[in-house]
């Protein structure tokens, strides 16, 4: 959606009122376990990711369900180009048909994300409602910043059924890559690569 910079409708919002909103103000028992304390966001992603990136997405593209699991690296066979462009494929600017390269950081975030809550026993698919757009697009979509990172391929607007939005922003936030926003009343979290920052934008 909007980046934090361009409108004076969003509010900042900091990390720790964030994760209390999210009840994550203690770490969950298999990241508490690790040894040498509380570890960081670096260390948080890198051991959900330490055997391998898989995410499972689906997506409603003019009434037609699109799903897909997809595992473009794991540790014994490393990076597969087919299953990476897959991804790009799942996460293309519908409206326009077009697809870009996404962001490796953007989608080892959504990972984490994914993998983190498997660990709780949550399994469930990433609902993707944007991801790349085309400057096209991008001008028409409602609230959208002139300079938002879906044109570079580098954000998303996720959801997962049974997840509230709030509890799903705190973990992208705490796996520490980028922006995470809030829209209240919308059904979506919006998940970016880039300067670090968390924001509440306009209800609905």
């Amino acid at each position: 959606m909007c980046s934090p910079s361009v409108s004076d409708r969003i509010a900042p919002l900091t990390r720790r009122r964030l994760l209390a909103a999210a009840g994550l103000t203690m770490l969950p028992a298999w990241a508490a376990a690790r040894s040498g304390g509380a570890p960081g966001p670096e260390e948080l992603l890198a051991d959900l990711l330490r055997e391998q990136r898989s995410l499972w997405v689906v997506r409603d593209v003019g009434g037609t369900r699109e799903e897909s699991r997809v595992t473009y690296w794991t540790a014994a066979r490393g990076y597969d180009r087919e299953q990476y462009l897959q991804l790009c494929w799942l996460l293309r600017d519908v409206r326009a048909q077009r697809v870009f390269p996404i962001d490796h950081d953007l989608l080892a975030v959504l990972c984490g994300v994914q993998a983190w809550l498997q660990r709780e026993g949550r399994v469930a698919p990433l609902r993707i409602f944007s991801g790349y757009r085309s400057l096209t697009t991008n001008k028409q979509t409602e609230g959208a910043a002139l300079d938002s990172r879906h044109l570079l391929g580098k954000a998303a607007d996720v959801a997962m059924d049974g997840v509230g939005n709030v509890k799903l922003a705190g973990i992208a936030s705490l796996l520490g890559r980028g922006g995470t926003g809030l829209y209240p009343g919308r059904s979506f979290v919006h998940v970016d690569v880039g300067d670090e920052r968390i924001w509440i934008g306009p209800a609905k």
